[in-house]
Formats: C-alpha cells, sequence, structure tokens
C-alpha cells in the first residue's frame, strides 16, 4: 500500500535531494581530478596510478548494481546510502596516513626555519633545495628541513656547516664530512664523561653512540628544546645523519637523552639495564608519540619499498570502492523511483544541475587554497592534504543530509530486470553498436587525459590553480550546451553530431600535446561541452534509445558501463603504461590519431547504415513491457494500443 500523496512534502524532497547532490559531487569535485597527483606525490609511477584507477573503476562497474539491486530488493535505499558514505570517507581519508614528506616534490621542499641568515653567503637555501643528493635536505629525506620546533638546532647546524666552508656545489660527501669533522676526539672525551658509552645496547656501537652524542652536545640542545622535541622528532633528526642505524636504536637513544636532561631531574649515568627497563614501561602503555614513531616506521618502510607501497594503496582502494560504489546508483535510482510512484517525472534530472554547480566552485577554491597556503602547515601536514580534508567536511554534510534522503515506498510488484531487451538493442542494432563502440573508444581516450593531463601541467611547472581551472571551465562549458545540445542534434542528425565530437575530441588531445605552458589549456577546455556533453545528447537522442522512462534508465546504464566502465577502465590502464614508457607527448598524440581514426571509420560507416522508418506510435508498441511496474497506464496509451 502507497503514501497518500497528502502525505508527501514534494518541495522538501526536492530541495534535499539537490543539496545531497550539491555536498556530494562537491566531495567529489575536491579529491577525484587530483587523485593520481596523490599518487606521484607519495611516490608511485604513472603505470602504478593507471593501474590502481583501473582496478577501482572495475569494481565499481561490478558492485554499484550489486548493491543498488540489494538496496531496491529488501528497500533499504537509505540504509545502503549511508553506509557507502560513510565507507567512502573512509577510504579516502585513510590516503593522508601513507604521506610521509621523503617524497616531497622538488618545488614544494620547505626551507629550515631560521637559517637563512646564517647560510646565504656559505650554503644558500635555493642550493640546499636543489641539492637532491644532500643527506639531510634532499628530495629522498627532507624530513629535517621540514621538521618544526628546530630553531636552535638549525641554527647550531648552520654554524657547524659555516665552518667548513661549504660551496653551491657541496655534494652528500662533504656536507657528511663537514659534520663528521666538527667532532673531534676531545668532544667525544668530554661526552663520555657526562654520558655512559653504549647505550644502543650493543658493545660494537659505542663509537656510534659517542659520535650521536657528540654531536648533540656540538648542536647545544637546550633543555627546552629538548622538552619541546618529541622522540620521534629527535630520531628523524638523527636519521638522515646515520641511515644505517635502526629506527629501534634511534627511539632508543633519543628516550635516553630525553629521560636524562630532563631539568627536574638530577643528572645520573644510567646502565644499560635501566635504559632497557624504561622502554618496556613505556612499552606497557604506548602514548601518543608512541603511535607516531609507529605510524612515522610505517610511512618510512611504505616509501622504501615502493612495490609494497603500491599494494597497500591498491588494496584500500579495491576494498573501499566494494562498499563505497553504490552511492551515486542508489541515489539516482531512489530518486527516479521516488518520482515515478507520485508520477512527478519531470523534476527527474534537475539534480544534475547542482552537481554541476558543485564541478564549477569547489575545484578553484580548493586548489587556490592549496596555492595560498605554505607547502607544509602545522603539525607538518602537507598542503596538498587540503583536498581531502574539504572532502571530508562535504562528505560528513552529504551523509548527515543522506539520514533525510527520500526513499521510494515498497512495492509488491517483482522487479522485472531490463537488461536483457537494453543489451538486445545496443549490440544487435547496427547505429546503437556503433554508439557502443564509440562511447568505449571515447571513454579510453577520456581516461587519458582525466588521469594524466594534470601530470602534464606539473611537468611544465602548472600551479594547482590553473589545474582547478580546468576542472571548473569544463564543468562550466556542460552547461549551456544542455540547452544548445537540442537545437544541434535537430540540424545535423544524432549520428553526424557524434562525428563533429569525435573530430573536436581528436584535435583537443592533440593540442594537450603542444601545450607550450600550462595556462595554455584553458582556452581548449570550453570544448568539454562538445566532446562531452554533446555527444551524450547526440547518442541518447537516438530514436531506439528512447522507449520509455525506465527502459531508457537501463539503456543509459548500459552505455554508462560501455564509457566509464570498460572504456575508462581500459584507458586508464593503457594510459599508465604509455606514460610510464614513453611520456606525456606520446599518450596525448596517440590518443589524438586514435580518436581521428575511429572519426573516419565512424562518419564512413554510419552512411552505410540505412535509416529506419519514423513510425511514431512504435514506442508504445516496444514499451508495453516497459509499463509493468507502473500502477495505472495513460488512457490515450490505452487507446492507441487498442487500435
Amino acid at each position: 500500500m502507497t503514501r497518500g500523496l497528502d502525505t508527501i512534502n514534494i518541495s522538501k524532497a526536492s530541495t534535499l535531494t539537490n543539496l545531497f547532490y550539491l555536498f556530494f559531487h562537491g566531495g567529489k569535485a575536491a579529491v577525484i581530478p587530483f587523485l593520481t597527483l596523490f599518487f606521484r606525490l607519495v611516490g608511485l609511477n604513472a603505470l602504478d596510478a593507471g593501474i590502481i584507477i583501473a582496478a577501482k573503476t572495475l569494481t565499481s562497474l561490478i558492485w554499484a548494481p550489486l548493491w543498488s539491486r540489494c538496496a531496491t530488493a529488501y528497500n533499504r535505499h537509505r540504509l545502503v546510502l549511508m553506509l557507502s558514505l560513510f565507507m567512502m570517507m573512509v577510504t579516502y581519508l585513510s590516503f593522508p596516513a601513507l604521506y610521509t614528506q621523503l617524497s616531497s616534490p622538488q618545488h614544494c621542499l620547505p626551507s629550515p626555519p631560521n637559517i637563512t641568515g646564517s647560510l646565504d653567503t656559505e650554503y644558500p637555501v635555493e642550493s640546499l633545495k636543489s641539492t637532491t643528493d644532500s643527506p639531510i635536505l634532499s628530495t629522498e629525506n627532507p624530513d629535517i628541513a621540514a621538521t618544526t620546533g628546530f630553531n636552535s638546532t638549525f641554527s647550531s647546524l648552520s654554524h657547524l656547516t659555516t665552518q667548513s666552508t661549504l660551496s653551491t656545489s657541496t655534494t652528500a660527501e662533504s656536507l657528511t664530512s663537514a659534520v663528521n669533522a666538527s667532532v673531534n676526539q676531545t668532544d667525544i672525551d668530554t661526552m663520555k664523561e657526562k654520558n655512559p658509552p653504549g647505550i644502543l645496547g650493543t658493545e660494537d656501537q659505542i663509537q656510534l653512540d659517542e659520535k650521536i652524542l657528540a654531536i648533540l652536545n656540538k648542536l647545544n640542545l637546550t633543555d627546552s628544546d629538548l622538552n619541546k622535541i618529541t622522540i620521534s622528532e629527535l630520531s628523524t633528526l638523527l636519521q638522515p645523519l646515520f641511515s644505517n642505524s635502526s629506527k629501534d636504536q634511534l627511539n632508543e637513544l633519543s628516550s635516553y637523552l630525553k629521560e636524562e636532561r630532563q631539568p627536574t631531574k638530577p643528572r645520573s649515568r644510567r646502565s644499560k639495564e635501566s635504559v632497557s627497563h624504561h622502554l618496556n614501561k613505556r612499552s606497557e602503555w604506548p602514548s601518543l608519540d608512541d603511535l607516531k614513531d609507529k605510524l612515522h616506521t610505517i610511512q618510512t618502510t611504505l616509501q622504501r619499498d615502493k612495490f609494497l607501497l603500491f599494494l597497500v594503496v591498491l588494496a584500500i582502494v579495491v576494498f573501499g570502492e566494494i562498499f563505497a560504489s553504490p552511492v551515486e546508483k542508489v541515489a539516482d535510482d531512489s530518486w527516479f523511483d521516488f518520482l515515478n510512484r507520485i508520477d512527478d517525472l519531470e523534476r527527474y534530472g534537475q539534480q544534475r544541475f547542482w552537481g554541476s554547480i558543485a564541478f564549477v566552485l569547489v575545484p578553484i577554491i580548493v586548489t587556490v587554497a592549496v596555492d595560498h597556503t605554505p607547502c607544509f602547515l602545522p603539525y607538518q601536514l602537507h598542503h596538498y592534504l587540503l583536498h581531502f580534508y574539504i572532502f571530508a567536511i562535504l562528505m560528513a554534510a552529504a551523509l548527515v543530509i543522506s539520514c533525510c534522503y527520500p526513499v521510494p515506498p515498497p512495492v509488491n510488484s517483482k522487479h522485472t530486470s531490463k537488461l536483457c531487451k537494453g543489451l538486445r538493442t545496443v549490440c544487435c542494432d547496427g547505429r546503437g553498436f556503433l554508439f557502443s563502440v564509440t562511447l568505449f573508444i571515447t571513454g579510453t581516450v577520456y581516461a587519458a587525459y582525466h588521469n594524466f593531463l594534470f601530470w602534464r601541467m606539473q611537468d611544465l611547472g602548472s600551479s594547482e590553480t590553473a589545474m582547478g581551472l580546468c576542472v571548473s571551465i569544463g564543468a562550466f562549458a556542460e552547461i549551456p550546451m544542455l540547452l544548445m545540445s537540442g537545437r544541434l542534434v535537430k540540424k545535423l542528425g544524432p549520428s553526424w553530431m557524434v562525428s563533429v565530437a569525435l573530430l573536436v575530441l581528436s584535435l583537443r588531445v592533440l593540442y594537450y600535446a603542444f601545450i607550450p605552458y600550462p595556462w595554455a589549456i584553458l582556452p581548449i577546455e570550453l570544448t568539454h561541452g562538445v566532446t562531452h556533453t554533446t555527444l551524450w545528447f547526440a547518442i541518447l537522442s537516438y530514436d531506439d534509445f528512447n522507449i520509455g522512462a525506465t527502459q531508457d534508465r537501463t539503456f543509459r546504464s548500459i552505455l554508462s558501463s560501455f564509457y566509464f566502465g570498460i572504456g575508462f577502465s581500459a584507458g586508464s590502464f593503457i594510459a599508465g603504461m604509455v606514460y610510464h614508457s614513453y611520456g606525456s607527448s606520446v599518450l596525448f598524440i596517440g590518443g589524438s590519431v586514435v580518436t581521428g581514426l575511429w572519426f573516419v571509420l565512424f562518419s564512413l560507416i554510419q552512411m552505410c547504415i540505412p535509416h529506419k522508418e519514423k513510425v511514431r506510435y512504435i514506442k508504445l508498441l516496444r514499451s508495453e513491457s516497459d509499463n509493468s511496474e507502473d500502477e495505472e497506464e495513460d488512457w490515450l496509451e490505452m487507446a492507441l494500443k487498442d487500435h
């Protein structure tokens, strides 16, 4: 028994749906277009990124319909929607935990605090950033440079380096020699009187212990400094100087130094047994510092083993996508069924406008925020992670709204699948099959520039603001084309309109291969309305794809699987492999050639396919089975069917 129309507030339901689409697509716009940039930031290559995106797409293609079917069968649309949103938040918010400063890009390396004045003449900060082989300030290990709270430490370290007359061409060996030369035997003898030897627990490392303690003494770390520095930070300070020492050894030394130099306790000698007892006591009650140490150890391990990092990211993406994939489909199906039951399908489709608005506004806001903040925010957060934090805020808002998301009332009629009928039309009809192949090819090319265009822009020195403008301009270009596509298709016909879209897409991708500088990409993004919106509008305008409301959505799902599913996953893998082996120019030239060849073939083949005779009432005859779920049929349709 369905609810009465007087008990349904249609305006409220429409407002909730529009807000949900606004926040949900806003969250997607903050992360999804820039996800491969994060993979590059943590050290994955193009092939790794392509495989991960391909696996993500295939997982969504399989699991989204299954979850949607279960939600319909058990009438649990809202529960599935909330669970999927929550799992999406968990999945993407786990990525920042994988980030470590060890792979920061060159242009984002932070400057050490308070050392510019003392090093400008002998070893400028610019040279520190450009010397990638430096054991302290390199792209492989910039933890020293990024750690805040070491002002006095860096000032003392700069004093050590300036004593050794370092030039701008100083290599890693000369910098290490400068630090070692600053520690003489007298310093070691002095430290031996103040600290017991062998605190790392093995006799063969006594010299290493004395050397470390002497360096710390030379750095003039005060008790106040040690109170502000955590064990993890102190261990990080020592690690670049002694890369052969294990993390546990450095943590043990750091813990010992902090205990021995507390201002409230008298300084006394400690044996190896007392240090071991202290460490065992700390392990019984893990503190926040201990958790940070463990996290940092995991991050360091992943950074050193790129294959392990790839497997971890792949596992997170696939497992998360199993539960997060049905959000859009469940929300869309629920809203369609809700409107269908109350006979108000005119409102269906309006909610997508708010999703477009989100893609226009959010990317530019996020990227401007990233570009106008320092590379490292408080608590050593990389400014790129703002993408994930803004994503979390918007998704949390969508999760709250999903608690009241309108869902259709339960029905007693058995669900009948129209997938087989849709597949017969798509695969057995000549023009329908041609459109399906077109969507597969364009989906493959779309994956290439969606995943790796920003990599090319980054190679050209682009800021994130330019990347955000690309997304915003492309989304904005869709809005006028929604109004103009109908007239264009009516004049040219669906097939010729698809040919025009293919030609424009070929030229657009070719332009990507020869851009002289990043900002030159922005004008060409206005063609996104033709290569995406008009292409889809023309294909969906094909007469055999317009049979009935329910059957039309089946066609849309099948065609979307060719474009966003099979085509996009294949394109992600192929594009990653080509980019990794040959570079971005070859990738985009190849995509342009493939699209151009298909434009020629498509235009020739579609002219050879005979046009069907247009009989308007044929739709009514074909939609006879499509109306099996409706509460009642329109009287005009009944009258025409009787004749």
